[in-house]
């Protein structure tokens, strides 16, 4: 769920502290690319990651990596090395789907080019063929 509602990377969001919530916002620290950024996170989020954890540790979460990994098998999916990575391009089409930008996009995933984060900004098929539906010619009527 940390990785699917915010963009994380699955060791962001495994190594995600219950200090780094607050504000309304999920904090990332140890990134990829070695810069923090602050994801906005919906209140009951915030008030439920202050309620839970691992005793002692201050983590969030364990590591889910094997139960995602079983999960993910018995679903007949077969992409090598994109298990758990797959939710963060999920996250990134439904972003742009509902109307995202794509620097705002480049933003929340932490990307420091605008190429990688194109990537991950692929639309699914019913969207792309929405296109038609709302380009200008269509809303004008000029082929009704």
């Amino acid at each position: 769920m940390a990785v699917i509602g915010t963009g994380a990377r699955r060791d962001e969001a495994e190594s995600l502290q219950r200090s780094a919530i607050f504000g309304g916002k999920a904090h990332f620290h140890r990134t990829k690319n070695r810069q923090s950024r602050s994801v906005l996170i919906p209140k009951e989020v915030e008030e439920i990651a202050l309620k839970v954890g691992m005793p002692g540790s201050g983590r969030l979460f364990h590591s889910c990596r094997s139960a995602f990994r079983s999960a993910y098998l018995r679903c007949g999916f077969d992409t090598p090395g994109q298990m758990t990575h797959i939710l963060r391009h999920t996250f990134a089409s439904h972003y742009m789907m509902a109307g995202g930008d794509i620097l705002g996009l480049l933003r929340i995933l932490g990307h420091s080019s605008i190429t990688m984060t194109m990537r991950y900004a692929h639309l699914s098929p019913d969207h792309l063929e929405s296109a038609l539906r709302l380009s200008p010619l269509a809303q004008s009527g000029v082929f009704a």
